[in-house]
């Protein structure tokens, strides 16, 4: 489902708008922890996907990867509630990258509905300034699934379109080209 004009991860990372959550495919051999890397500001959090096989053990990975409060209640509602505050975690955008994504509630495909809607509506509250203590303004917030090409299989339906990776590393690489010097 990736779209014919793919929008560099960077730009996609900064925007206040959907899609909240996203798939991005880790070539063989690549980390997927390598091919993110968040602006300047922005809160980066690493969910391990693995961890993430039922939705008790979901809900511990997240409090301990987002340092959610104590009164966290491991419940659907109280990680809708605790994403949408997140203001033990100042920053300027969120991104949460779920590493291993194959992995996430693999066994129940309507829990794992929940979870992205879940997802989205943390998104879309960040998204609309809506998020956090008090009127704030719109802020960034998106959860990237990431997983290998041959693991993106293991789920035939993930609900959520597929973010092109390898042309923003060649932006990016264009970018970073050191300035020449003028020579004496």
């Amino acid at each position: 489902m990736t779209s014919k004009h793919p929008v560099a991860l960077i730009t996609y990372l900064q925007s206040t708008k959907a899609p909240w959550t996203s798939l991005v495919i880790a070539a063989a051999g690549k980390r997927a922890e390598s091919l993110v890397r968040p602006p300047t500001g922005f809160a980066l959090k690493i969910i391990r996907g693995r961890h993430c096989t039922t939705p008790a053990n979901l809900f511990a990975e997240f409090a301990q990867a987002l340092g959610f409060p104590d009164y966290f209640g491991h419940n659907w509602d109280a990680l809708e509630e605790c994403l949408a505050d997140l203001e033990w975690l100042p920053a300027k955008g969120y991104i949460l990258l779920i590493t291993d994504a194959e992995g996430v509630l693999p066994d129940d495909e309507e829990e794992y509905e929940t979870f992205l809607e879940v997802l989205r509506d943390a998104g879309e509250s960040w998204g609309n300034g809506q998020a956090g203590m008090g009127g704030r303004r719109a802020m960034p917030f998106h959860v990237l699934f990431a997983v290998s090409a041959q693991e993106k299989a293991k789920r035939l339906h993930w609900g959520m379109k597929e973010v092109a990776v390898e042309l923003i590393r060649k932006a990016n690489t264009q970018q970073r080209s050191p300035k020449r010097r003028p020579s004496r």
